[in-house]
């Protein structure tokens, strides 16, 4: 499964779902693109070809091999279509237990015996309730927003997940130009997400509490911990900073009583959310982006992220 002469099917065309298409496409992989419904079928065809479009400008790919990365890509409203001699199916959908179970006895029962069973939950141990006829070909493979530009994957071994099918996914990642991240075991949220929800918490507070404003703390975070992160990641800096300052921080009671408590509750999030203001995909949130479309705002964030990108990869010697 590792040539690139295979076929991936990507369950879901929402956020995700359309960028991890994208990304295989490019990969050299043939991809069959699902969802239940045009509309938003539809609406994936638009942003693949946009962010193509972005991923141009940017100088990351050509644009005369557009139309070959693109035509890799065949969109179906039909399950049956894109299991049809699948080598690997990612699933993308809603984080609901009934939902991914639905879907995984849809993928055991359309899928040849070849294909490997892969879940994009962020935090659901898929492990616990999916039961099919191949547990050793079951795993998660998770990507990151936005895929094209974020090159780190978690898999996830389950119980009775072979380690012929991690190593295939883990080779299937490589061959992509992403970052497969093999976790020892299961755990909510893997690496990434578990650190962003303890940021978000005081991220929450600041805001809430009226200490600075989103456009403030953005950019304290961008000039303060970001340009570190890049270079020192978050062990590392610790290294630089001191082990024993860390360890003084850690175990002292007038520090820790500073941090917020674990079950804050924001303020300013629940009423952005009952407003129905959900940020990009409503063109409204903490930051107002009326006037633009979804697929003008993500180009934006996308080439500036690919010049952070180029830089990195200059840094780490990837080419």
């Amino acid at each position: 499964m590792t040539e690139r002469n295979q076929k991936v099917m990507v369950c879901g065309a929402g956020i995700m779902g359309h960028g991890i298409s994208t990304v295989f496409a490019m990969g050299g992989y043939q991809v069959a693109q699902w969802t239940r419904r045009q509309e938003t079928l539809d609406q994936a065809k638009e942003l693949i070809q946009s962010s193509l479009a972005t991923l141009v400008k940017g100088g990351l790919i050509a644009e005369k091999d557009v139309p070959e990365i693109y035509g890799r890509i065949a969109f179906t409203l039909s399950m049956e279509e894109a299991c049809a001699d699948a080598d690997l199916a990612i699933e993308t959908v809603v984080e609901k237990q009934e939902v991914k179970e639905e879907i995984f006895k849809q993928f055991d029962e359309l899928c040849p015996p070849k294909t490997i069973l892969a879940s994009n939950t962020t935090a659901l141990n898929i492990f616990d309730f999916i039961k099919t006829s191949r547990q050793d070909k079951v795993c998660i493979a998770h990507w990151y927003t936005p895929p094209i530009l974020i090159p780190l994957v978690d898999v996830v071994k389950g119980p009775e997940t072979s380690e012929e099918t991690i190593n295939t996914v883990e080779q299937m990642i490589r061959n992509i130009g992403q970052y497969p991240l093999v976790l020892k075991k299961f755990v909510a949220g893997y690496v990434v997400s578990r650190m962003q929800i303890a940021l978000l918490r005081e991220i929450m507070y600041l805001l809430d509490e009226e200490i600075v404003t989103p456009e403030q703390l953005d950019q304290a975070v961008i000039t303060g911990l970001t340009i570190r992160q890049m270079v020192l990641g978050v062990v590392k800096r610790m290294d630089y900073g001191g082990l024993d300052l860390s360890f003084k921080n850690m175990s002292n009671p007038k520090v820790l009583e500073r941090i917020t408590p674990i079950d804050y509750q924001p303020k300013k999030l629940k009423e952005l959310v009952d407003a129905g203001h959900y940020g990009v995909k409503t063109l409204k949130g903490f930051y107002d982006y009326t006037g633009k479309t979804i697929a003008q705002v993500n180009e934006e964030r996308d080439l500036k992220m690919i010049k952070i990108l180029k830089a990195w990869k200059e840094m780490e010697g990837i080419s």
